[in-house]
């Protein structure tokens, strides 16, 4: 089937193929667009006189601090198709669809709920119209580090570590082998929900830039290098109501009686990049300090086939518990 077609009228079709060309220009705005927007925030804060902020008084933090961090990411979901089963991919649906294992099982359960017509016959003749993208959910990150303040001086270095738990989802389009009519061509694909989970920790270390604003209310930006692992978890698909695990655990093969599964599946790896973080917040005679963050991620994560750098958001709440300050009040 030719999968450059455009939707049917009615949508029941598949998804146009957007413009490879195109989608890389709009690509480079966005990265222009967003280089520019930091490079600006941060080139503000920098201009402000040193001198206007030490003539505000109030609490600050001073010496070591410990930090605890909690809030949402939102990954790039340009590696979020690494779980769509593609033939190109770590992880592809092809192996299960026509596999000795699981072909007859999927093929039985099509027909039985009269899914696909009598012109697939078997599971060899199962075909894919549409590997639609997928993309991944916010996720809820968790995180603490360490933070030094050279009081009265307005620097500051920090060194964060976040763990969030991502999960993409996607839709493939199976083809459904039946002769249909215009006014009924909805039920010509079978959809096929697509999901897999991952584990991400952030390692961030860099050096903060504090201004006073009034009494105890401190505007901070930060940026600096960032290390962080990537860690696949699973990846399926759901056929007619039934969940296949498409996860390589058979080095490449495909899953057969006679082919055993291996118990350790390394998918994922160290990835690097970059941060910048803006933060508005509170500091706390008591030595605490609380604030709102948002944070630009550009890394690359380490999947097989989507190492590409990225940009990824998080938003957060930070706090700053300074009891382990090196000096004394």
């Amino acid at each position: 089937m030719d999968k450059d077609r455009d939707r049917c009228s009615d949508g029941a079709g598949p998804v146009a193929l957007h413009n490879p060309t195109a989608a890389l220009e709009r690509s480079a705005t966005h990265i222009r667009l967003r280089y520019a927007l930091l490079l600006t925030l941060f080139s503000f804060c920098l201009s402000v006189s040193p001198l206007t902020a030490q003539r505000q008084t109030g609490a600050t933090l001073r010496g070591l601090s410990l930090t605890v961090h909690v809030g949402v990411l939102r990954p790039d979901n340009i590696h979020a198709n690494f779980y769509n089963g593609a033939p190109n991919n770590a992880n592809t649906l092809e192996r299960i669809l026509y596999s000795e294992s699981y072909g007859n099982s999927i093929w039985n359960n099509l027909t039985e709920q009269d899914l696909i017509g009598s012109a697939v016959s078997n599971y060899h003749q199962i075909t894919v119209a549409e590997y639609g993208d997928s993309y991944y959910k916010p996720a809820f990150q968790l995180g603490m580090g360490f933070r030094y303040d050279l009081d009265p001086s307005p620097w500051a270095w920090q060194v964060n570590f976040d763990y969030a738990k991502l999960h993409a989802q996607g839709l493939v389009l199976l083809n459904s082998g039946k002769n249909l009519t215009m006014l009924a061509n909805q039920n010509q694909y079978v959809n096929c929900p697509t999901s897999g989970t991952e584990e991400r920790i952030y390692i961030d270390l860099g050096i903060i830039r504090k201004f006073k604003l009034r009494n105890g209310l401190d505007f901070e930006a930060a940026a600096g290098a960032n290390i962080n692992n990537t860690k696949v978890e699973s990846s399926e698909i759901q056929i007619a109501g039934a969940r296949y695990s498409i996860l390589d655990v058979w080095q490449g093969a495909s899953p057969s009686s006679y082919v055993g599964s291996y118990e350790y599946v390394n998918q994922g790896g160290i990835g690097y990049g970059a941060y910048a973080s803006l933060r508005i917040g509170f500091t706390l005679p008591a030595g605490t300090a609380m604030s709102l963050a948002y944070t630009l991620h550009y890394n690359k994560a380490n999947l097989i086939g989507y190492n590409d750098f990225a940009f990824h958001h998080a938003v957060g709440i930070n706090v700053a518990l300074n009891n382990f300050s090196f000096f004394d009040s």
